[in-house]
Order: C-alpha cells, then sequence, then structure tokens
C-alpha cells in the first residue's frame, strides 16, 4: 500500500517525442526516489512502495468538476508536469490562460496539494508577455502547491518576475546545500512566497540514473557520431530567424563532417520535423533517419538510442535534455531562450550555437556584427548568394562547435556526468521536501544521513517496468490521439461549419448591403419620379391652361374668321354694287360723253 497517491495531468502523445518520453520518467521518479529517503526504513520495497499513482488525465483537456471530485476522493496529492507548460498559444484557453486547462473555480475546488513538477517558461522569442488572466491563475496555483519546481534557472527569473514571488536555487554540492536545506526546511511550515519557487531539473536529464537497463551505459566520445533533430519553428520563423538560411547550414555542416569522418544519424522529434530530416537524407545520402515520433515507437527508444551517441545537435529543449540524462553532449542552435538556460544550468554555454547575425558572419566580419537577431525584413533582402554565405558560416560555426567538442570528449563527458549526478541528488532532495510537507509528521533523517540521500538502494525500474509503462502509454495515447483526431475533425468540421456560417453571414451582410442600396437607390428614384411627376403635373396643368387658352383662341379666330368671311360676303356685295353703279355711272358718263360729242359734232355740221 503505497504512502502517498498521486494524481498526474500528463500530456499523451505519441507525436511529440520529448512529450511522449517526458511524463512517464516523471511518473518513474517517483516510483524510484520515494519520499527521498525520509521513511529511513532501508528498505528497497517499502521505499519504492512509498509513492505511486492512481491514475491521469491530459492536461491540455478542460478539468471539470467531476474529475476534481474524483481527485479528493482518491488521491493525497496532484502532480502537473512537467514540461514546458507556461505558453499562451499552444492549447490556447481563457480559464487559466495557459497549457493546464483548468477554471479558477474547478483549481479551487481541489481539495488536495499540487506539486507543480519541473515546468519551463516556453514562450517562444518576440512573442507577447504572460497576460493578467495567467499571472492570476498561475498564482493561484502557487498558492494551492506544497512543491513549486521549475526547470530552469532562466525560468526560475522569469516567473518569480511574473509572479512576484521568490525562486530558490543553490548549486552548492548536495552534501553541503541540500543537507543543510532540509535542515531548515524540516523547521518550516506551509509553503510561503518567500521560498516558493525551487529549481528542479526536467527527470529526463536523469533518467540514466532511474532506469536499469541505462546504468553503466556510456556513449563513447571518442567516436565521430552525430545525431541531429532540426526544425525552425514558424513561431521562430516569426520572430525573425531565417529558416532557408538555418536549415541549410544544418544541411551543409552534416555534409561537411561527412567528409571528416562523422557517422550522421538524422532523429526527427515530431512530424513537423520529418520534411527538413528528408531534406538531409536527400541531401547527405550518407545520413540514416531514425525516426521518435508515431505510435510505432516507445517512450524508451530514444534513451535507447542516445545511449550509445556521443553527440547530438538540437533545436527543441528535449533535443538536449534526453541526450543529456544519458551521457550523450548536447549542442544547440540557440532558437529558444530555454536552450541557452539549460546550458547556462549544465555550466557549458558555449556547446549552443548562435543563429542571429553573428552566428552567420564570417570570423573577420563577426566583431561587426553585433548580437541582435535577424529580422524578417533582412532575411527577405538577402540575394542567393548572400544566403549560400551567410548559410556557409553558420555550418563552419557548427561544425567546429561540434570539433571542439569531441576534442575534449572525455573531460566534457565526465563534467556533465558529474553535473547529472548533481542533479540527481537536487531531485531526490526535492522529493524529501515535497514528503516532508505532505507528511509532515513522517520519521525524520536519520542522524548523519545527508538529506536527500536514500538510506536504503533504490529499486531503479527495470525492463519490465519499461514495457508495461509503454504498454499504459501506447493504450493510453490510442484512445487520445484517436480522440484528438476526432477532436480535430470535429474542430475542421466546426471551424468549416464556422466558415460556411461567416460566409453565409458575409452573403447576407453582402445581400443586405445591395438591399440597403437598392432600397436608398428605389427612394431615391421615387423621389426623383414624384419630383418628375409633380413636374409633370405642372405642365399638364400649364398645357390644360395653355389649351384652353388656345381653344379660347381658336374660338375667337374662329368667331373672326366667320366675322371676316362675313365681311368679306359683304364686302362683295357691296363690292358688287358698287361696280354696277360704277359702271352705270361710266355708262352714263360714256353716254352723256357721246350724246355731248354727237352734238357737237351736228353743232359743226350745222354751221
Amino acid at each position: 500500500m503505497p504512502n502517498l497517491k498521486l494524481f498526474h495531468f500528463d500530456i499523451p502523445t505519441w507525436g511529440n517525442y520529448g512529450d511522449k518520453a517526458l511524463f512517464p520518467v516523471v511518473r518513474d521518479a517517483f516510483r524510484v526516489m520515494g519520499s527521498g529517503g525520509l521513511a529511513g526504513s532501508g528498505s528497497a520495497e517499502q521505499s519504492v512502495g512509498e509513492v505511486d499513482f492512481t491514475s491521469a488525465a491530459a492536461l491540455r483537456r478542460e478539468v471539470d468538476m467531476a474529475l476534481v471530485e474524483r481527485i479528493n476522493a482518491r488521491a493525497d496529492a496532484v502532480v502537473i508536469g512537467g514540461g514546458g507548460l507556461f505558453l499562451q498559444d499552444t492549447n490556447p484557453n481563457r480559464l487559466s490562460g495557459w497549457q493546464w486547462k483548468i477554471s479558477a473555480e474547478a483549481l479551487a475546488a481541489i481539495e488536495v496539494p499540487l506539486i507543480v513538477y519541473a515546468l519551463g517558461d516556453n514562450r517562444f522569442p518576440g512573442q507577447p508577455e504572460f497576460d493578467e488572466l495567467m499571472r492570476t491563475h498561475v498564482s493561484q496555483v502557487l498558492d494551492q502547491s506544497v512543491f513549486f519546481g521549475l526547470r530552469n534557472t532562466g525560468s526560475i527569473e522569469t516567473m518569480t518576475r511574473f509572479l512576484g514571488a521568490d525562486g530558490s536555487y543553490d548549486r552548492r554540492l548536495p552534501n553541503q546545500a541540500l543537507a543543510a536545506g532540509l535542515a531548515s526546511e524540516s523547521q518550516v511550515g506551509p509553503i510561503s512566497r518567500s521560498n516558493a519557487i525551487r529549481f528542479h531539473p526536467c527527470p529526463t536529464t536523469i533518467a540514466g540514473l532511474l532506469y536499469e537497463p541505462l546504468i553503466d551505459r556510456r556513449p563513447d566520445p571518442s567516436k565521430k557520431v552525430l545525431a541531429i533533430q532540426m526544425l525552425v519553428h514558424p513561431r521562430q520563423q516569426a520572430a525573425g530567424f531565417d529558416v532557408e538560411v538555418i536549415h541549410r547550414a544544418t544541411i551543409n555542416a552534416a555534409r561537411m563532417l561527412v567528409a571528416r569522418g562523422w557517422t550522421i544519424l538524422s532523429a526527427p522529434f515530431h512530424p513537423d520535423d520529418a520534411e527538413v530530416s528528408a531534406q538531409l537524407v536527400a541531401e547527405v545520402p550518407e545520413v540514416k533517419e531514425v525516426r521518435l515520433h508515431g505510435s510505432d515507437v516507445g517512450f524508451f527508444a530514444g534513451f535507447d538510442l542516445f545511449a550509445s551517441i556521443p553527440y547530438v545537435l538540437g533545436g527543441r529543449g528535449h533535443a538536449q535534455m534526453i541526450p543529456f540524462g544519458v551521457g550523450s553532449i548536447p549542442i544547440s542552435l540557440d532558437l529558444h531562450a530555454k536552450l541557452g538556460y539549460f546550458a547556462e544550468d549544465i555550466g557549458h554555454p558555449e556547446l549552443v550555437v548562435p543563429v542571429g547575425p553573428e552566428g552567420m558572419a564570417s570570423e573577420s566580419a563577426t566583431t561587426e556584427v553585433g548580437g541582435a537577431g535577424i529580422t524578417g525584413t533582412d532575411a527577405a533582402d538577402c540575394g542567393p548568394q548572400d544566403v549560400a554565405q551567410r548559410a556557409h558560416a553558420l555550418a563552419q560555426r557548427i561544425v567546429d562547435t561540434i570539433e571542439q567538442a569531441h576534442a575534449q570528449g572525455n573531460d566534457l563527458q565526465d563534467d556533465l556526468m558529474s553535473t547529472r549526478q548533481d542533479f540527481h541528488d537536487i531531485t531526490r532532495n526535492n522529493h524529501a521536501v515535497i514528503h516532508h510537507r505532505l507528511r509532515p509528521g513522517s520519521s525524520p533523517v536519520a542522524t548523519g544521513t545527508a538529506a536527500g540521500q536514500s538510506t536504503g538502494p533504490e529499486r531503479l525500474r527495470t525492463s519490465a517496468d519499461i514495457r508495461a509503462e509503454e504498454f499504459h502509454l501506447t493504450a493510453v495515447a490510442e484512445a487520445e490521439e484517436f480522440s484528438a483526431v476526432q477532436t480535430r475533425e470535429l474542430t475542421k468540421v466546426h471551424r468549416e461549419h464556422k466558415k460556411k456560417l461567416e460566409d453565409v453571414a458575409t452573403h447576407s451582410k453582402a445581400l443586405e448591403t445591395e438591399r440597403e442600396s437598392l432600397r436608398t437607390e428605389l427612394k431615391h428614384q421615387e423621389t426623383q419620379l414624384e419630383r418628375q411627376s409633380a413636374e409633370l403635373d405642372a405642365r399638364t396643368t400649364e398645357l390644360a391652361a395653355q389649351t384652353a387658352e388656345r381653344d379660347r383662341h381658336a374660338a375667337t379666330s374662329a368667331g373672326l374668321r366667320k366675322q371676316l368671311e362675313e365681311s368679306e360676303v359683304r364686302l362683295k356685295a357691296v363690292n358688287d354694287r358698287t361696280a354696277t353703279a360704277e359702271a352705270k355711272v361710266l355708262i352714263d358718263k360714256t353716254a352723256h360723253g357721246v350724246a355731248w360729242r354727237a352734238r357737237r359734232i351736228r353743232r359743226a355740221f350745222k354751221r
């Protein structure tokens, strides 16, 4: 019967190897570490039985009250993580503002304590600051936690500023600082803001010390063998990283290394890595691909692979941490702040290759370039020749970094192995802290025993345990991926339906606009028609008046014409009478004249 029963919020997946590997290792770290040695029994069997998990749930699914009730009834505490859960655009929601999708009300209803386990600030370059919703929600998580552990000191610094809490981190040797730390820990009560945030390395960084098949396995640093995981994510591209140059430089570096006798493997972690991996294999035929994503690849495959590969070049966080956890030497491109955080924490920032202008300039031009990241505008302005030059310069830096690591491989690996042991001891100490806070009345550390160091041998996870966990993960991930496919299909249908509704709404709005336009045009036409009708009526009235006037004039004209005709008749009659009278007068005059002349003639004859 376990002393502590835990509930785990994780991310069941087979798509992203980092997440696929991380969450079973979280559970196995609790199973191996137990209480961190606080039980004091010296019995391996009892130590292993001290802590176990009752169940788990996908943290990206919304947590409802029914699940909260089951947690309260069956668990002593809730483990959240690990992983880079502090990110707002992966699983975006307005319940929490970060990846754990739980409302403030549901969170408050969880009656058992929370254990925040190896989380990280996963904000990509150029992304906006976290918002107030997330600050409030994560602060509530912090207040409900008995342990709040972040996986790197960079995240401790950023989240401490964000939350207004204090972070504690001590890199002294465990038998010094950690023993003292537990002594003070045993004197304090509940967690407070003064000791709230602690350094807790990702459990994948100590995997080689948790699994029996990995014990005593150590890659040979004298061998020239390198695995490559590479992708410039669209979010990094949006921040100004030159995807063409970086991917081209990676391929060029692989070609240069092959020419120098290196064996190169391509190890894509995610389906998004597949395109770069395919291009790498196609352009450098000597490179072989070992795919780590997919339902047919177990969570332990990557640990087993990297345990035999001395050098790894990557651009993802777990492409650093998983190889480091089994003895590989991780070399990274500076694509994300977390890669630099980890390199600083393991004491070797030189293992991160810059990919800004300073990493793409020749040695002679390096001092003139400065440290600012190249912008998308700068990249767009670069011609093919400049792209080739910068890719060659970056490839040379990658090759130089790898060759320098190889030149000091034994010493470098020994130093990293020492750091990994430190991480293991820090982890055990933190488990002791967790157990003390959950079980304050448990047996104290035996006299003379360093805090966090087990009083009995740990029972490492065996091959049988690994197979059982992989079976469990396959079943859960199968269901989760099937559900995710259905969700994606439903989301797609919803999106298409929403698009159709939006199109219909847009069309309807367009029709309404057109209708309104037609209505306006119709009103305008009606107004014009009314005006024209009024003008026509006025013209009709005017025409009627003119017609009446014309008729009046016509009647007058007819009357005058009649009068004229009558006058003409009368005039004719007058004229006829006048002519007759004039003729008679003329005849009379003529007759008179003839008569007169006749008389004269007679008179003349008489004479």
